[in-house]
This record gives C-alpha cells, sequence and structure tokens, in this order.
C-alpha cells in the first residue's frame, strides 16, 4: 500500500505558513525509487486530491457559497470572508440575498437568480452586492446545483468573482464614447449653424437664427445677445432666449468681459466678481464678446441658472462650466464672423445702392423700388406719387463757383431731402443736380403739399466755401401720380420731368403739378 511522505507534509505545510494559512492536510508524496516503489495507488491519488481542492478553497480570491436546497447557507470560503466581510453565522436565519443585495442591486438579475435556484439550472449574472462594511461592489456571479449520484439536488454553489474595477473602466469607457457622441453631434450642430449663419442677408435674419441655435445648443442655458448703440455708449438688447429678465441697456462698464477686453467666465474660480448687468451671484455665467473687423461690436451673454452653487456640487459645476465654456466660446466666435459677414454684405449692398456724395438712394435702387411699390399699389389699390427735383441755375453756379462748392450745394440740398422726406418718402439722386422722391401710398394733393414745403426750406439753405457765404439757391419741381399719369415707372418719370420742365419754364422755384394745364412736353 502507498503510504504518504511525512517529509512532503511537513514541508507542504511550511510553505503554506508563508503565505499566511495552515494547511491541513499537508500534500502527500509518493515514494522515490530508493524506497522501492513507482507507482501511487487509488487511496493516495483521492487524498492528492482532497489536498489541492482544500488548497484552492482557502487561497482563491473568489467568494464561494454553499446553500442548501431551501437557500439556506451552509458553508462559505475564506474568500467569501474577505470579499464581503460576513461569516457563516451571519447567515443564521438570512438567505444570501437578503444580506447581500442592496437598493442599487437590479430587481430583474435578482429574480433570474431566485428563479434558476428554483429551476435548479445554472446560471452566470452580473450584480452589484453590498459588502458587511456597506461598500458596494460589483461581482461575476455563477451558479451552479449540485446533484449526488442518485440524481438528488443536495447543494446550489454561487461563486462571486469581484469586477468592480472591470466596470469601472467599463463606466469610464462608456463615459468617454457618450462625450465623444456628444462632442460630435455638438460640431454637427455647430456646422449646421454656421451654414445659416452665414446665409443670413440681413441682421434681422441673423438674430432670428442665433436666438433659435443658441436654444437647440446650448437648451440649459437662458441668453442674450447685445449690440452696440450707434453712439457706442450702451449696448442695446438685440435678441434674447430662455426664460431670464434681461436689461434692455447695458453699459460697457457693466460687463468685466468688455473691460477687461477678453471672454469671461463666473462661477468656478477662486477670485471673481459678478458684472453689474448680472442679478444675483448664485448662478455660473459667461460674457463672450462679439468681435467683427477687429472691433467689438456686441456681447454674448450666457447664464446657466439651473445649476445654484449653494445647491450643487462644486466639482460637478466645474465640469460642466469647463465643456459648455468651449462651446460657448465657438458659437461667440461663429456669431462674430457671421455679424462681421452681415456687415460686410450690408456695406458692399450699400455702396451699389447709394449715392456716395449725398448718401441718397441712386438711379439703380430708385427703379428696383419704385417697380416694386407699383406692384404693391396694383394689389391694394394704394396711391403712388412721384416728386422730380432740379436744383435751379445749377450749372451757372458750377461755372462761377467751381465743382468743389457745387458738390457742397448737392451735399447740402441732399441733407434737407434726408431730413424733410421720411417714413414713407424715399430721396434718391439719380444723376446730376437731378433729384427724384418716391412717394409710396401718398395721393397727388399730398405730394404737391409736402413738394411746396420743402421748395421753401431750399431757400433757408446757407452755403459757406472757401471762407465765404455763397448765393442762395432754389429748385424746382414737379409732382406726377400713379395710377393717373401712368401705370409703368418710366412713364411716370416722364411725367413728373415734364412737370419739372413746365416749372423751370414757369419761372423756377416752383412746384407744378402733371395736371396742370397746358405743362411743357419733353422730347
Amino acid at each position: 500500500m502507498t503510504k504518504i511522505s511525512a517529509q512532503g507534509a511537513e514541508a507542504a505545510k511550511g510553505n503554506l505558513n508563508g503565505g499566511g494559512y495552515i494547511m491541513k492536510p499537508a500534500r502527500p508524496q509518493p515514494e522515490g525509487p530508493g524506497n522501492g516503489k513507482t507507482t501511487m495507488k487509488d487511496d493516495s491519488q483521492a487524498e492528492l486530491t482532497r489536498y489541492f481542492a482544500d488548497l484552492i478553497l482557502q487561497h482563491t480570491t473568489d467568494a464561494i457559497l454553499m446553500t442548501d436546497p431551501q437557500d439556506r447557507v451552509v458553508w462559505l470560503n475564506p474568500g467569501f470572508e474577505k470579499m464581503y466581510g460576513y461569516r457563516l453565522e451571519d447567515f443564521r436565519d438570512m438567505l444570501p440575498e437578503e444580506l447581500l443585495n442592496f437598493a442599487e442591486s437590479d430587481e430583474e438579475v435578482t429574480r433570474q437568480v431566485i428563479l434558476a435556484l428554483g429551476e435548479r439550472r445554472p446560471l452566470q449574472v452580473e450584480i452589484q452586492n453590498m459588502r458587511k462594511s456597506g461598500e458596494p461592489l460589483w461581482v461575476e456571479k455563477k451558479l451552479m446545483p449540485l446533484f449526488d449520484g442518485e440524481g438528488r439536488h443536495i447543494y446550489n454553489m454561487s461563486v462571486s468573482r469581484d469586477i468592480t474595477e472591470r466596470k469601472a473602466l467599463e463606466k469610464s469607457a462608456q463615459e468617454m464614447i457618450e462625450s465623444e457622441a456628444h462632442r460630435q453631434h455638438e460640431r454637427r450642430l455647430l456646422s449646421q449653424i454656421s451654414e445659416w449663419l452665414y446665409s443670413a442677408k440681413s441682421l434681422d435674419e441673423l438674430l432670428m437664427v442665433v436666438k433659435k441655435s443658441m436654444q437647440t445648443l446650448l437648451p440649459e442655458a437662458e441668453g442674450q445677445l447685445y449690440i452696440y448703440s450707434n453712439s457706442r455708449d450702451t449696448l442695446e438688447l438685440a435678441a434674447q432666449w430662455g426664460d431670464g429678465e434681461p436689461h434692455a441697456h447695458i453699459g460697457a462698464e457693466d460687463c468685466w468681459a468688455l473691460r477687461r477686453g477678453r471672454a469671461y467666465s463666473y462661477g468656478v474660480k477662486a477670485i471673481e466678481f459678478t458684472c453689474g448687468h448680472v442679478q444675483g451671484e448664485g448662478s455660473p455665467y459667461f460674457c463672450l464678446p462679439i468681435i467683427a473687423h477687429g472691433e467689438t461690436i456686441g456681447l454674448l451673454h450666457l447664464c446657466f441658472s439651473a445649476f445654484d452653487r449653494a445647491i450643487m456640487p462644486r466639482g460637478f459645476i466645474e465640469t460642466f462650466v469647463q465643456q459648455r465654456w468651449e462651446v460657448g466660446l465657438l458659437c461667440a466666435e461663429q456669431i462674430s464672423l457671421a455679424v462681421a459677414n452681415v456687415q460686410l454684405r450690408h456695406e458692399l449692398q450699400d455702396q451699389s445702392v447709394r449715392d456716395p456724395l449725398t448718401n441718397l438712394w441712386n438711379r439703380r435702387w430708385f427703379l428696383d423700388a419704385s417697380h416694386k411699390e407699383l406692384n404693391r399699389a396694383r394689389t391694394k389699390g394704394l396711391p403712388v406719387s412721384l416728386i422730380s427735383l432740379d436744383v435751379d441755375h445749377f450749372k451757372k453756379f458750377n461755372d462761377h463757383h467751381g465743382h468743389d462748392a457745387g458738390d457742397i450745394v448737392l451735399r447740402e440740398f441732399g441733407s434737407l431731402l434726408a431730413a424733410t422726406f421720411k417714413d414713407d418718402f424715399a430721396p434718391c439722386r439719380i444723376g446730376g443736380e437731378e433729384f427724384v422722391v418716391l412717394c409710396s401710398g401718398v395721393p397727388h394733393d399730398q405730394a404737391m403739399a409736402r413738394a411746396n414745403a420743402f421748395l421753401d426750406e431750399v431757400t433757408r439753405i446757407e452755403v459757406h466755401y472757401g471762407g465765404a457765404r455763397l448765393p442762395r439757391i432754389s429748385a424746382s419741381a414737379g409732382v406726377a401720380s400713379f395710377p393717373e399719369d401712368g401705370e409703368q415707372v418710366l412713364r411716370l418719370m416722364k411725367v413728373a420731368d415734364e412737370a419739372l420742365y413746365a416749372a423751370k419754364d414757369q419761372g423756377r422755384a416752383r412746384v407744378v403739378s402733371s395736371r396742370a394745364k397746358p405743362p411743357k412736353r419733353v422730347a
């Protein structure tokens, strides 16, 4: 019969003492050739198997739990005690799920475990358990029903492996994936917003796009866009979104971003001060200057009032603000470029339809506007009148005093036109000393009265050139109206010019109606 070597058992015991556990029985050793034996018999093999099984049960880091068919705990290994902190006596009159599960444990997974136990079938799940200390942990749990030689269900074995670190890595990876997906979504939105912003033809269109875009890209923020007034001493509210109640006007000195000349973030820094245009100190906000052609023209203000610093954790707010800060800067940059684009487009368009000397509308604008106005008048049955004007004896004035003096006269005449004819009246310079006023919705008699009043004002113009006062000027005018004098722009201009020439023939400095008898017709 094979015997177990006493020396081998003692050596195994000594080795295990160094690892922190005293293992019994010690590992059996087969007798060597020197003893005349070369094989191990069945009893020796069984003892060896028991030895390694005991060794594994003592040293495995997995938590092993044995329960009877009624789910009562009957045995657990040291790894279970080390992982969970529970001893066998802790399970007296307690089921495993009653001690190990807690509020965060997945109820569906728990239901699957109980169902598998009842049906006596294997199961592998991942579930969150609670240590005796109250610390949560994630485990991979394998359930196996055990049967005796006759097929009777005698025990259930549960093997749990700590996967808390793996779950943390998975969560971190998932957060990175979600964060990247969110950034990709923001980039796509920014690309769409940029396209719409650059498509805006006017400031009104641009403001409409800004409002809609900011509500979509930063739904958690309420905001305002301010634009400098012409005097540049205040900023006027141009657009707003969200639930805030902003100021209609703010001063440049009220904002730290405008005073410091760079974007300002409030809410997470050790040293910071609220802007004068912001009410309260509880919520983080951004003030982002809008810069076009190197000049600050406005301010984008974004406030996150839902994130109260007195309630929410500082770390969470800092992370959130940093993420939104980058998006806010990109929005401010895109809005700045769009505003510059609209301004440039407006300047170019203005140059194409404005007379450079008088800043009145030019012939191109007049013809286009007249066609549109006549179409509208036909549809709605409204009157339209034209006042054709000419500076009297302008050629002699040029010859006697020079072209520079003549330009001054035209500029003063144009300024008086712009100041006199507003709202439904559009004064234009169509060439040389010839001017015309498009009177939308104005009947013939009212246009005559306005023309007479203007000619009276012309005689009061004082023109100075070269340190001397130039002779007073006068002007003549002719008035024609739609639809009595014609239904096309060129026809109305021809009739108004005929009335103007009739005024000159009658001695100048007067207004003649197209209906006066008999007007002189021009060829």
